[in-house]
């Protein structure tokens, strides 16, 4: 035992943990099976290994039988090319032993309802084998990069793997499982460290929050390349320059959320990571929409709710590859009617206080005044909510900025056609003069604001199509609002209404016209 510990610590210094835990789980192996061929060489039972052997051959005798003789004749054509040739039959005869040696060690170690003929043999290579969970515990437990815990639990892993498909090597097994327990412990603790650090703890800093100037500065690197042509070389190093420029573009909570758990995906689990992927992207959802109000009131309305957008579009699309559910019921207590329970037992003067039955008034008291809630929690709902809000804000707020004094005035004219107290055609901002103004100022300030919804789209998006499905519910809410404004026009304009006459109808008309037209043009660059 002293000696595989020593064997094992020289492994750890001269190859680092990794390699040492690949190379002595192979020493391991090696080591039980030699252990166990040499057990059997000083204490098997001949008679146990013939018996076993009459065994196999009755069974090949009744196979034999049942085929109808074709084994029969297979043998004999089998025992005519054995004698034609003395170098075949030499070679089976030197082949035959050593493949029955490596067919019956297995055989004689566990009886085939998996029970160990010697479990007294098997428990000194259990102490053999805990020389490799002490030397691996002892480095995990320092380690705090979960790359290197990674690495190591899916060595074990596969070594394990190796390990389950001999019984003489299931005492190695048993350990790299215990060892693999171990690890993923440590992997979680890191895990939950790192995103309790970095998301549920986060606060952000100005320059994290430095939208659009980052995403400004990210597309004039691409310009610069692009101008002096390094895009046409194509080597890797320069994709994963461009990939790591993209990443530091992204708000950094969504960077560490999606980093933590596309490295533990595969090597944890299911059940763990999916616990850990909820609490993350509920942690980073709410960090979402905290740098949301602060860029709102650093650089304004659009610019938060493209913020808002491009990073949920971007969680919701790099959590699809995992295919978990992110859900879970979370179960508390109630003690809303706990107060009336105990009014209830101090009212009551027979009070079986030590009955042994259920109407004992303590366990009366706690079955009425404590009660289980649950709640059900939906992760994935819960982002698609947030996206959707997030887009519905969007297309509020961009159809005020393109198109607000329209959509004012229509939403007066709905007021009072809805309070139905007073004619339309009697309000004052109904007036000819005054509708006019209203459409002028709506197109006279649609074009540069048009203009600096689409490229600031361009900007937060690098899909067009992303850009066009966004854009579209914009374009139709101001189409129908100026569908809306021509037809309260039309009931306004009546004749006997001296603040309307041909040539200011004319004009509105053509002013909405030039407005929807720009509108309906507008595309992503």
């Amino acid at each position: 035992k002293l000696s595989v510990r020593n064997h094992l610590d020289f492994l750890k210094g001269k190859h680092g943990l990794i390699g040492m835990t690949r190379l002595a789980s192979v020493f391991l192996m090696r080591l039980c099976t030699a252990e166990t061929a040499m057990y059997l060489d000083f204490f098997g039972k001949e008679e146990e290994e013939e018996t076993k052997e009459n065994d196999d051959k009755a069974e090949e005798n009744e196979s034999a039988k049942a085929n109808g003789g074709d084994d029969a004749n297979t043998g004999a054509h089998t025992g005519k090319e054995n004698g034609s040739g003395s170098g075949n039959g030499t070679t089976t005869a030197k082949k035959g032993p050593k493949a029955k040696d490596a067919a019956t060690l297995a055989s004689q170690v566990m009886a085939k309802d998996g029970t160990y003929y010697d479990s007294e043999f098997q428990s000194f290579l259990d102490t053999l084998c805990e020389n490799l969970h002490r030397t691996i515990r002892r480095g995990i437990v320092s380690i705090l990069e979960l790359d290197t815990l990674c690495q190591i639990v899916s060595v074990l892993r596969e070594e394990r793997s190796l390990a389950n498909a001999s019984p003489t090597t299931m005492a190695a097994a048993r350990s790299l499982g215990r060892v693999i327990f171990d690890a993923q412990e440590r992997l979680i603790f890191c895990a939950n460290t790192a995103l309790n650090k970095e998301v549920v703890r986060f606060r952000a800093t100005p320059i994290d929050l430095d939208y659009p100037d980052k995403l400004r500065k990210y597309r004039e690197l691409q310009d610069e390349k692009k101008e002096n042509g390094n895009h046409s070389v194509g080597s890797s190093e320069d994709a994963l320059q461009d990939q790591m420029q993209i990443y530091d573009s992204w708000f950094p909570p969504i960077r560490s959320v999606l980093k933590v758990l596309s490295k533990i995906f595969r090597v944890v689990e299911p059940k763990v990571f999916e616990d850990i992927a909820l609490s993350s992207v509920q942690a980073c959802a709410r960090s979402l929409k905290s740098g949301g109000s602060y860029i709102e009131k650093k650089s304004g309305q659009l610019h938060s709710d493209l913020f808002l957008v491009k990073h949920l579009l971007i969680l919701r699309e790099q959590l699809s590859p995992f295919d978990i559910q992110l859900r879970s019921v979370e179960r508390q207590l109630d003690f809303s009617d706990a107060g009336k329970a105990v009014s209830r037992f101090l009212a009551n003067r027979n009070r079986r206080l030590f009955s042994m039955t259920t109407e004992n008034a303590l366990v009366t008291l706690l079955r009425e005044g404590v009660s289980t809630r649950e709640a059900s929690i939906d992760s994935k709902r819960d982002l698609e909510d947030a996206l959707r809000s997030a887009c519905n804000d969007f297309i509020e707020h961009t159809s005020a900025s393109l198109a607000g004094p329209v959509i004012t005035l229509v939403e007066q004219c709905k007021s009072v056609t809805a309070a139905n107290t007073s004619t339309l055609s009697s309000q004052s901002f109904m007036t000819g003069e005054y509708v006019k103004v209203v459409v002028t100022r709506t197109l006279d300030r649609l074009e540069p604001e048009l203009g600096e919804v689409i490229t600031q789209m361009g900007l937060y998006m690098d899909n067009k199509a992303t850009q066009s499905i966004l854009l579209k519910p914009v374009v139709r809410k101001i189409v129908r609002i100026l569908e809306d404004s021509k037809r309260f026009v039309n009931e306004c304009s009546v004749e006997g209404n001296d603040n309307w006459n041909a040539e200011i109808k004319h004009d509105v008309f053509k002013i909405i016209g030039d407005i929807e037209n720009m509108i309906k043009s507008a595309s992503p660059r």
